[in-house]
């Protein structure tokens, strides 16, 4: 056991014995009185709700995690967009991948709104709720002949990304009608775009522009590339749009402008050269970000968008266009959910307090991996939902996840009312881009999630949009149950 210690010690450059071990002390600091004010009031605001699910037994034992949307800011939101663009060419297609749940989308689509889809399965998704088939934009940037040819013939608006792509397309217009280019013209007549990249630079955030010299999407137009782009309109006759997008969460409006504007400039001087209005559909794309403060208001109201576009870029709304697509996720999703969890276990040791709890890196993954971009803030409320009294004290605190993996932490030495088991944890602006990015790892079970209003006589309703994911649904994904014998 002695030579067992010697080598160990030598190995870690410490004594092994653990009562010699001193843990660092950590320098708590003192709240300030605004982020005191700051947090109280996002509680007060976000109380009552969770006051509703502990009553109304939402959340529970069985059921300590849930997320919720507040219906009324959703619809409001997608109003907004609606108000700032009413032009009847105006597509507003929402991106699926952003919140792709079944009851989320489908008061879009019977608002009218069209649906943005970036995978075979997500198209298929849309049409299955509603969504009128040239109101789906299928914009994955990697396809197969098969998902090309069903979702062509399903009538659904297709962003080719490549040059293979439009042979494979030319392909399955040969096989389906010969050399009648007028028969595949007429079926398909403004069914197909081509994504070019406008070359305008990048946002904040690396990870999430895609309108760099170095960017995967679509083809670069750039003073070298743009008579190959030429000739590809002038070659396939049936290549009718034009789309553009530059990116999301850290790029500003003036980026997106600027997006737009490049995809219009282009449009316009491609059917100045073939003297006729060639292209007639322009899809700007989406990328409008949100803030992730808590909070209620958005970074920008879309009517700002809307005016910057009508003054820098007019002839997007009096060029004769017969389709306008945007395809906006964050800036409609984001703000109207929060996630709710049970505090189940307290660890104050070593001078460190970590609260876990039901959620994580499994639906908060950017946020595990990098913290420093996509954080998220996080109230504390009593075990009754209600505000912590303003005398608690603010002490720093790490709040983890459930998975077992050392970086699974929703915030780290964060400034919070002093957590207690049983306390619940309020993650902000959790709407879009979490539950459409759930992980697998460690077989967690996906949580439930409901819509909720405040009703005229008081108290809240809440409507189940999803159930929570039982432990089969979650294995079900490990395969057939078979012994292999090969």
């Amino acid at each position: 056991m002695e030579m067992l210690k010697t080598v160990l010690s030598a190995l870690h450059g410490r004594d092994t014995n653990a009562s010699q071990y001193l843990a660092p002390a950590l320098h708590q600091q003192e709240a300030t009185a605004d982020q005191r004010a700051q947090h109280q009031a996002r509680a007060a605001v976000v109380s009552p709700v969770v006051q509703a699910i502990v009553e109304q037994r939402v959340v529970h034992d069985g059921n300590p995690l849930v997320n919720l949307t507040d219906w009324d800011a959703y619809t409001r939101r997608l109003q907004n967009l609606r108000d700032a663009f009413h032009e009847p060419e105006f597509n507003h297609a929402v991106a699926v991948k952003c919140n792709p749940i079944r009851g989320v989308l489908r008061e879009a689509q019977r608002r009218g709104f069209g649906a943005e889809c970036a995978s075979f399965a997500e198209a298929k998704h849309a049409l299955s709720l509603g969504f009128a088939p040239r109101k789906v934009v299928y914009d994955s940037p990697c396809k197969t002949k098969g998902e090309l040819q069903e979702l062509l013939l399903d009538g659904v608006y297709i962003n080719l990304d490549n040059e293979q792509e439009i042979f494979k397309l030319n392909t399955i217009f040969a096989e389906l009608y010969g050399s009648s280019e007028a028969e595949e013209m007429e079926k398909h007549k403004l069914q197909i775009g081509l994504r070019i990249n406008p070359v305008v630079g990048g946002g904040t955030i690396a990870a999430t522009s895609t309108a760099t010299v170095t960017s995967k999407f679509g083809m670069p137009l750039t003073a070298d590339t743009s008579e190959r782009l030429f000739s590809i309109y002038q070659n396939n006759p049936w290549l009718q749009g034009v789309h553009v997008h530059v990116g999301s969460q850290g790029c500003p409006i003036d980026l997106l402008v600027a997006g737009a504007k490049r995809a219009v400039s282009f449009a316009k001087a491609t059917n100045s050269r073939l003297g006729r209005q060639h292209i007639q559909v322009i899809d700007i794309g989406g990328g409008m970000p949100t803030l992730y403060d808590g909070g209620d208001k958005e970074a920008y109201d879309f009517h700002e968008y809307s005016e910057a576009l009508r003054t820098q870029v007019p002839e997007l709304f009096a060029s004769g266009f017969a389709s306008v697509i945007t395809e906006f996720g964050r800036s409609i999703f984001v703000k109207p959910g929060i996630t709710v969890s049970k505090v189940e276990a307290l660890k104050d040791w070593a001078g460190q307090q970590i609260a876990v709890i039901h959620v994580g890196a499994d639906q908060f993954p950017r946020t595990a991996y990098l913290p420093e971009l996509w954080s998220h803030c996080i109230t504390v409320l009593g075990r009754d939902g209600k505000v912590k009294p303003d005398s608690t004290e603010f002490r720093k605190q790490d709040v983890a996840g459930p998975l077992c993996f050392s970086g699974d932490f929703m915030a780290k030495q964060v400034l919070l009312p002093t957590i207690e088991v049983g306390d619940w944890l309020v993650i902000h602006d959790s709407g879009g881009y979490t539950t459409s990015m759930f992980s697998k790892y460690n077989s967690r079970q996906a949580a439930s999630m409901f819509a909720y209003a405040k009703q005229a006589e008081g108290g809240y309703r809440f409507d189940l949009l999803k159930e929570r994911e039982s432990a089969t649904e979650t294995l079900a994904f490990w395969g057939i149950d078979k012994i292999v014998s090969l």
